[in-house]
């Protein structure tokens, strides 16, 4: 199956359209994708419902997955046919603090959930092209941005890879960077883990939360059923007597996963769930890192997509 065959003639082409409020965004693209025999062919849905169901979906996290696209989505219980629409603007709308050039709007019947998946990555890696991403925002009217897609007109027929699902780099730190910079911004931040990094992006390492609460604790620490005969031990104590000369690169730990933009989803599970990384760090043919994906963005895109 070919992603065109996801799409209405005219009703799925909405491009050069005027900012406007998020969910205003999201309804003026409804009315027309989900116009016409729409509500014939799917009797139990109305034009409520459909909308809430988008907005409550991206209420839960945003679909702004950087580089100016989002791909808000929805499951539906009675859609007949999983369906996309497509709106440019020339001047950028804000998904909270993303701003956002191109929206695709993915509607997917509840019985099917990794056919948005799917759609979503043969856009997504669509619209990575320079080329064709100028052309969509360039396209006048309706039946130039519709002609944009049909001339490539991918299948949806193939494995999701980690380019896919990933998402961009966030946050990071230098290998020379002070470990209480480090500190403060997975405290900040709420992170598990951070990657240590060089000035060409290249992922040297990683820094967890578990690393930073275990520095300097003595070997036998980790052997005790029982800390009360040592109950006045300073646990941060070296930390905070190394915190000025220490560097990210002096306390990473040089395990941090790497993987291939096209590593599988299978392969990404695996590794998560059975090798038990905290984060995969997605990196390009020049070692550079372009995207991070762990536990929470494979259930929250994949499974509970």
């Amino acid at each position: 199956m070919k992603i065109m065959n996801y799409t209405r003639r005219d009703e799925s082409w909405l491009p050069r359209r005027a900012p406007a409020p998020r969910d205003e965004i999201f309804k003026t693209m409804l009315d027309q994708l989900c116009s016409g025999e729409f509500f014939t062919v799917n009797p139990d849905l109305t034009p409520d419902g459909v909308l809430d169901a988008v907005i409550h979906r991206e209420n839960r996290q945003t679909t702004a997955l950087g580089e100016g696209i989002a791909f808000p989505h929805a499951r539906l219980e009675h859609l007949k046919k999983a369906l996309f629409a497509v709106a440019t603007f020339p001047e950028p709308v804000l998904f909270e603090d993303t701003p956002v050039q191109v929206v695709c709007l993915i509607l997917v019947p509840i019985s099917d959930p990794p056919i948005s998946l799917k759609i979503m990555a043969r856009l997504s890696r669509m619209l990575a092209d320079s080329d064709t991403k100028r052309r969509v925002l360039a396209a006048e009217n309706p039946a130039e941005l519709r002609g944009v897609f049909k001339a490539r007109n991918p299948r949806i027929d193939k494995p999701i890879l980690a380019r896919d699902i990933m998402r961009p780099p966030r946050f990071s730190v230098l290998d020379t960077d002070p470990v209480s910079r480090c500190s403060h911004l997975m405290s900040v931040n709420n992170l598990q883990a951070v990657p240590v990094v060089n000035e060409n992006r290249q992922v040297l390492g990683e820094i967890t939360v578990g690393r930073l609460f275990r520095y300097g604790l003595p070997d036998f620490f980790a052997q005790l059923k029982s800390v009360s005969f040592i109950a006045e031990f300073d646990p941060f104590e070296k930390y905070f007597e190394d915190e000025r000369e220490t560097r990210a690169g002096d306390m990473m730990e040089p395990n941090a996963r790497t993987v291939p933009m096209d590593y599988t989803i299978m392969e990404i599970v695996f590794d998560l769930a059975i090798k038990s990384y905290a984060k995969l760090y997605v990196t390009d043919e020049e070692g550079r890192w372009v995207g991070t994906i762990d536990n929470g963005l494979v259930l929250d895109n994949v499974i509970n997509h």
